[in-house]
């Protein structure tokens, strides 16, 4: 739809012209009135319409006037002057200003649609004419900074056509971002957001320029530091989160200090793209991510899975997985690299659990499925997820099978937490099991009660406090679950025979110690 104004001293005239054609009809919206001469001035500047119909005879300023002050302040639009017949030769000299035609009062409707029509289509040709030099400029500016990307011209001919386009590129520092949908599967590039999605982006960014390349948006970001970019960017993200339902994965290159050094951080932020399935989660990578990752050569997870299924430990679970993608980050493992090792370990741990429990095994959950999702999971932090998922699943079948099991899962989670508030009740309620029902499980396996078996893990950790650190008294208590200090007192001194102060200024070693209970020595 084109824009056009009406500009008549007379509201009756403009009111005529309003209604003497159905405008729309004609690909034409009326933005704007002007009352005089210098009202019409002031708005043609202001709205820039394609299409003018303007009077001659005004008060204040005619419309030759004008048009020559609008031609004078840049307006490029079509003038149709409207005149009476005692101005027709006043009017030809309108023909000097560019006027596209110029129609005699009162006003033909024929003749006006006539002159519509081809203003409309002289209009229609232009924008084509433009479209094709914007395509051009566009593909040989796409061409320009391939170039530069790739680094496939030499400095004097890239700074040439730098020149040619009129970049600046008189900046202290450089860096480039690849924007990848983060929704799409598979290798290489995908198609690249749609425009509103990279105006959203790059909003308030205006030391950007952007350019379509290998079906993807590659962002030369000018002026600042990689990271003042990504904030940036991954703030932008979520707002297209929010408005489109996606969102969108960045590599991020490193900073450079020199626009012709521009090609290393694009090839950085290439080499990133390796990695997004370990990084899925994140929305973003950069070098400085992948240099933190520092992990030690981690033992096959399966046999501390195993463990932590059998005595139901999920947040070890957890622990151990957070490990396992520590470790694939570490190894900088590929998508199909880190896909066969996760699969290796869970056939490793299947075997292991359906040896230790043959009655139960049937009852597992399907390991086939387990497997798929691990083939084709699009995410390291996906993929975990399911393994986690299926752990706590064997763990609740594996965990019905007889009290002693149960007594090893409840003993288990002692030894890990017993610096908690822990009462009999929650743990009854976390295992499922009735509180009493529990507890005479627990004496007649241990030998000893609940709380007993828990006092002698606290007083144990106790005396290690005591004797290897510098810890106050009042500190170890607190740190082994005890907020009540004389409770404290109470305690170690009838398992131990001594305070705790006493304990700490002799060698431990010369203290007679109360056994612990041998289903703890020996389980735990």
């Amino acid at each position: 739809m084109y824009q056009m104004m009406i500009i008549d001293d007379e509201p009756v005239v403009r009111e005529g012209l309003k209604h003497l054609l159905p405008w729309e009809e004609y690909e034409f919206q009326i933005v704007a009135e002007g009352i005089d001469g210098n009202d019409g001035l002031k708005k043609v500047v202001e709205y820039k319409p394609d299409l003018v119909l303007v009077d001659v005879k005004m008060p204040g300023m005619n419309g030759l006037e004008l048009i020559k002050k609008a031609k004078e302040s840049g307006y490029e639009g079509v003038f149709l002057l409207l005149t009476g017949y005692s101005d027709f030769e006043f009017a030809k000299s309108a023909v000097s200003l560019g006027v596209r035609a110029y129609l005699l009062k009162p006003i033909d409707e024929e003749e006006l649609a006539e002159v519509v029509k081809k203003v409309r289509q002289e209009l229609e040709e232009k924008n084509k004419e433009n479209d094709a030099i914007r395509q051009k400029e566009e593909s040989a500016r796409r061409e320009m900074f391939r170039r530069l990307l790739l680094y496939s011209e030499t400095k004097e001919v890239l700074r040439e056509q730098m020149r040619n386009y009129e970049r600046e590129f008189a900046y202290p520092v450089f860096c480039v971002a690849i924007l990848h949908e983060k929704s799409k599967k598979g290798d290489g590039f995908i198609p690249y957001p749609s425009d509103e999605k990279l105006k959203q982006m790059i909003k308030d960014m205006e030391e950007t320029e952007y350019v379509s390349m290998e079906d993807c948006w590659i962002l030369i970001c000018k002026g600042h530091s990689y990271e003042y970019f990504l904030k940036k960017l991954l703030a932008n993200n979520e707002k297209v989160k929010n408005l489109y339902k996606e969102e969108y994965f960045i590599f991020m290159g490193h900073d450079v200090a020199h626009w012709e050094d521009l090609h290393y951080s694009y090839e950085s932020a290439r080499m990133l793209m390796r990695y997004r399935f370990l990084y899925h989660a994140q929305n973003a990578i950069t070098i400085k991510a992948l240099e933190q990752e520092q992990h030690d050569t981690m033992p096959d997870p399966q046999d501390q899975l195993c463990a932590q299924i059998e005595i139901g430990d999920l947040e070890g679970m957890e622990k151990t997985l957070h490990n396992v993608e520590g470790y694939c980050k570490a190894k900088l493992f590929t998508e199909p690299e880190a896909k066969i090792y996760l699969t290796h370990q869970m056939i490793k741990l299947k075997m292991m659990l359906e040896e230790r429990y043959d009655e139960k095994k049937g009852e597992f959950p399907d390991f086939d499925e387990l497997t798929r999702k691990i083939k084709n999971g699009e995410s390291l932090f996906e993929i975990l997820n399911e393994i986690k998922e299926y752990a706590k699943e064997v763990s609740h079948i594996a965990g019905a099978s007889g009290a002693d099991n149960v007594v090893k899962r409840v003993s288990a989670y002692l030894e890990k937490n017993y610096h908690k508030d822990i009462k009999l009740e929650a743990i009854a309620k976390m295992f499922n099991y009735n509180s009493a029902y529990l507890g005479k499980v627990f004496k007649k396996e241990m030998g000893e009660s609940f709380n007993n078996v828990l006092d002698h893990i606290r007083i144990e950790n106790a005396k290690k406090l005591l004797s290897e650190t510098d810890l106050k008294v009042y500190q170890v208590s607190e740190r082994i679950g005890y907020s009540n200090i004389d409770y404290f007192y109470a305690k170690f001194k009838r398992y131990v025979g001594v305070s705790p102060k006493e304990y700490k200024k002799v060698v431990p070693q010369v203290i007679p110690v109360v056994p612990v209970p041998d289903k703890i020595a020996s389980e735990v």
